[in-house]
């Protein structure tokens, strides 16, 4: 039994290593401009949300605006907006802090007024890789 010990702590590491990976919450939207509308537009607003979302309590959301370079059908979207919070529970309050406060609600009416979006998904995302930075 003594030579098994070592390799039961290895396993026992092992299987709680993989079992507390941290999932979090990342979310999509697949947008076309609106007609006159284009990604300067864009990017102004983004200024204008950047304000806002630095007021709010939860400052764990990230954000990406991402561009097709490639896709099996390019003429679908124009962007995707890509949202990640650290946890679930962040993603709640920030939810609630945005879309529930009077400067976050003008600020998304200005983004409908500049996109159509289609496509609007939430996804648990659980790293599987880490870069060891060599």
């Amino acid at each position: 039994m003594k030579a098994l010990t070592p390799y039961l702590v290895v396993i026992n590491l092992a299987v709680w290593s993989q079992c507390s990976i941290a999932t979090n919450p990342v979310e999509f939207w697949g947008c076309k401009f609106n007609d006159g509308k284009d990604m300067s537009d864009l990017t102004s607003w983004t200024a204008q949300w950047n304000e806002v979302v630095d007021q709010l309590p939860d400052d764990g959301y990230n954000a990406w605006v991402m561009t097709p370079m490639f896709k099996s059908n390019m003429s679908d979207l124009d962007f995707l907006w890509v949202g990640a919070w650290p946890d679930f529970s962040m993603m709640g309050s920030g939810l609630d802090g945005f879309f529930n406060g009077k400067e976050g609600s003008a600020v998304f009416a200005k983004f409908l007024e500049i996109t159509t979006c289609e496509i609007h998904d939430l996804y648990s995302s659980t790293q599987v890789r880490e870069n060891s930075g060599d």
